[in-house]
């Protein structure tokens, strides 16, 4: 690969988690409150799906470029059979935890580093080992093999597999990272942000493993206040895109202090290019109203123009006596910052299981070879025709109501296996 990097040949992917045939509320993050709050509730798997590949299709519309990492087969059976179980029998809680559709929130899949960061100049993809909640633990196996087969014969990416738990450490992935740049084709500064369910030593390990160079690298405990409230992940409070950084004053736990080492950081790699940092005040949105309507966890991107957009969830448009929207509209209008469109979508299965847009998508930067040899080797890559297969899909295969009963049925099970069957052949990889 050519160390030089330009605008034409560096190329943001973004990889959309499809949700699965047991998507159901079984509120088993409890530090999650939209998750704890919807416990036991009537889920619709196949609207869950559509909402994700309608967010695909608008990404796409405007000139993204856009990938879709299937859904893992549930439930997951070795963990029945190891426990002694079966789907029959399971207890109410197994089953919910070995059923769960909590792989479709791409941004903790993996951490990322793109090519212009690394020393070696090698693009650098860490599976999270997941390893806090049980539900959560069980994808990183099947996460890494996904991975290694989509980027198999990709050039010049080296592929991690998940953190070893047993030597301490945690990873939730890209939730918890955020890389700052004037454009995603030069270097960044990656912002490591740890507490709650990532450790410090992950993120420091994930760091050494790319090969970051130090003055690239931050490393920033979260308010541990602001982590009772809910804040499980940084992406809860902070959200940044390119010199954009969209965050609220009590994210850390130094407050502004350590906001201000993010722009020093940040202005000692890119002295000509002023971080664009828009901080929110507990007088704008408390962390309680951040939390309860995902303001922070909407997604931030780069359009064609230029200009950005956020992409937020619908349900901030009436929270709060409109309170949340009404910043999201100042933010808008502000001049300061490249931000001039917001774009409601909904996502409410997603969002009722504690999931907003941003946990959507998991940010992948390319270069034109490495997006080449990736759409020749997979269908992965979406176009139009690949959502409508999808769509068809979903359609044919996906439940409308769940509820942790109807997950004993061996329909279920099956008409999972028939759907991954065939989107494997779609998507020419190995899924089951």
């Amino acid at each position: 690969m050519n160390a030089t990097f330009t605008e034409k040949t560096i190329e943001e992917v973004i990889f959309v988690g499809l949700p699965g045939l047991t998507h159901n509320y079984g509120g088993l993050s409890p530090d999650n409150m939209a998750s704890d709050k919807n416990r036991g509730s009537e889920s619709n798997p196949r609207q869950a799906a559509l909402q994700v590949i309608a967010m695909a299709r608008y990404l796409l519309a405007i000139g993204l470029k856009v990938a879709i990492l299937p859904p893992q087969l549930r439930p997951y059976l070795p963990a029945l059979e190891k426990a002694g179980f079966t789907i029959e029998n399971a207890p109410a809680i197994l089953l919910e935890q070995v059923s769960s559709s909590s792989f479709m929130w791409a941004a903790n899949a993996a951490t990322i580093t793109p090519a212009c960061d690394s020393v070696d100049s090698k693009t650098h993809i860490t599976i999270a080992n997941l390893h806090t909640n049980p539900h959560r633990r069980i994808e990183a196996g099947e996460t890494y093999n996904i991975f290694k087969q989509i980027f198999a014969d990709v050039p010049d990416v080296e592929m991690h597999s998940p953190l070893e738990f047993t030597q301490g450490f945690l990873d939730e992935g890209a939730a918890n990272h955020m890389r700052l740049s004037p454009n995603h084709y030069l270097k960044g500064l990656h912002v490591f942000v740890y507490g709650g369910r990532q450790n410090l030593q992950a993120s420091q390990k994930i760091a050494e493993n790319h090969h970051i160079p130090s003055s690239q690298i931050l490393f920033l405990e979260q308010n541990p206040e602001v982590i009772k409230q809910g804040v499980f992940h940084n992406d809860v409070i902070a959200v940044s895109n390119e010199n954009l950084l969209l965050v609220h004053a009590c994210a850390c736990k130094n407050g502004m202090e350590d906001i201000k080492k993010i722009e020093v950081a940040y202005n000692k790699l890119h002295p000509q290019n002023n971080l664009q940092l828009v901080v929110i005040s507990d007088d704008d949105l408390s962390v309680e109203e951040a939390v309860g309507s995902y303001f922070f966890n909407s997604q931030i991107i780069t359009k064609p123009n230029g200009k950005m957009a956020v992409i937020a969830p619908m349900e901030l448009k009436t929270l709060y006596g409109e309170k949340a929207s009404k910043l999201m509209e100042k933010i808008r209008a502000d001049k300061n910052n490249s931000i001039d469109e917001i774009k409601y979508l909904d996502l409410r299965q997603s969002m009722q299981n504690g999931g907003g847009p941003a946990c959507l998508r998991l940010r992948v930067l390319l270069d034109s070879e490495q997006i080449s040899v990736l759409s020749k080797d997979t269908n992965v890559l979406a176009d139009e025709k690949l959502l409508l297969t999808l769509e068809q899909l979903v359609e044919k295969y996906y439940p409308e109501k769940l509820r942790v009963q109807l997950m004993r049925e061996l329909d279920l099970y099956n008409n999972n296996r028939y759907f991954l069957v065939e989107l494997a052949k779609v998507m020419k990889i190995s899924i089951i």
